[in-house]
């Protein structure tokens, strides 16, 4: 598991360095605090090639017809700040493998920009294990992505994915039989779904059926169903043992928080996966502290909160347990960069 990241240079972090991640962790802070930027980070440091970079990038839905018209500037909102000089990105994380009684691993990624290419080089200790890997510019290297971005171990805030992936996603859990995690989740939000199942006539798709109706197409239930089946599909399916989720509350009422995160705290444990989520809500920060603090839970948890120095806007990252956060919650302090 990552147990730590330092981050130099990279979109909004001139400089941090966060420790103590857990199995399940849960990332708070005001507007542009860097909390998608830090999810970013942990992807990058996880896949460091250029592929990732341009996933990134469309999952960002950046704009192509502006790049394609600038190459010169196509990575710029890469760093932090572009000067002539500085031109590097360094992410630095540590994993813990002690479970499996092996060493602490320590990997670095610096990612250089020279003249439009794009340059990334990999270090596991003291060990280069990838050096110029890549060095291509935006045009060549932004073919074919669109797709790319359902299979990387990220959630967006907002994305429906295409009938043709969910039922591909899935048939994988089906045929794995992890098929029943999706059909709990929908239980969640809706305790009188009785079964799910995948359809391609026409345009593929899953259809729910509560009881005593028929059969509905999904789309016909709301985007918190879709959410809901994006997230955990990505994590049954997940070859990565990691999972990113940003704005996890989006589109999950408050009352089914707590049964949400105690799927989640479940799977992370069962199917040996770290995860990541990023969140504005206090509803979910309070849900989260409640499950996480509940008897025999099985599963560690931690939550950082990022803020800005007040005198040199800085951003930093703090750890909190959850006997803490609760306590701040309970007395109504800020958590989330207040």
């Amino acid at each position: 598991m990552l147990k730590e990241i330092e981050i130099q240079n990279f979109r909004c972090f001139e400089q941090i360095k966060i420790s103590g991640f857990e199995r399940v962790n849960l990332i708070g802070g005001k507007n542009n605090a860097g909390k998608t930027a830090l999810l970013e980070a942990i992807f990058l440091n996880f896949a460091p090639d250029v592929s990732s970079i341009v996933m990134l990038r469309e999952l960002r839905t950046e704009s192509s017809a502006a790049l394609d018209a600038m190459p010169d500037r196509a990575w710029n909102n890469l760093f932090y700040a572009l000067k002539k000089e500085d031109k590097t990105i360094v992410i630095q994380g540590k994993n813990d493998n002690s479970n499996d009684n092996i060493e602490r691993v320590e990997i670095q990624i610096e990612i250089n920009l020279r003249d439009s290419d794009l340059i990334i080089k990999t270090i596991k200790g003291e060990k280069k294990i990838n050096e110029l890997v890549e060095s291509v510019t935006y045009r060549s290297s932004i073919s074919n992505t669109n797709f790319l971005v359902y299979e990387i171990p990220i959630v967006p805030p907002f994305i429906r994915i295409p009938g043709r992936k969910l039922i591909e996603s899935f048939d994988h859990a089906r045929l794995d039989d992890k098929d029943s995690e999706v059909l709990k989740a929908f239980q969640i939000i809706d305790p009188t779904i009785e079964s799910v199942e995948s359809f391609s006539i026409g345009e593929p798709t899953l259809y729910l059926r509560r009881k005593g109706e028929k059969r509905l197409p999904l789309s016909l239930f709301g985007d918190a169903m879709n959410r809901v089946a994006y997230i955990i599909l990505k994590l049954v399916n997940n070859k990565h043992k990691i999972l990113l989720i940003d704005e996890i509350e989006n589109g999950i009422h408050y009352t089914n928080q707590r049964n949400f995160w105690r799927i989640l705290f479940r799977l992370a444990v069962e199917l040996d996966t770290q995860i990541f989520a990023t969140t504005h809500s206090l509803e979910m920060l309070q849900a989260f502290a409640d499950v996480g603090l509940e008897p025999n839970q099985e599963c560690s948890s931690a939550y950082f909160e990022l803020a800005k120095k007040p005198k040199t806007a800085q951003i930093i990252g703090i750890r909190r347990d959850l006997e803490t956060l609760n306590y701040a919650l309970e007395h109504q302090k800020g958590v989330r960069g207040e």
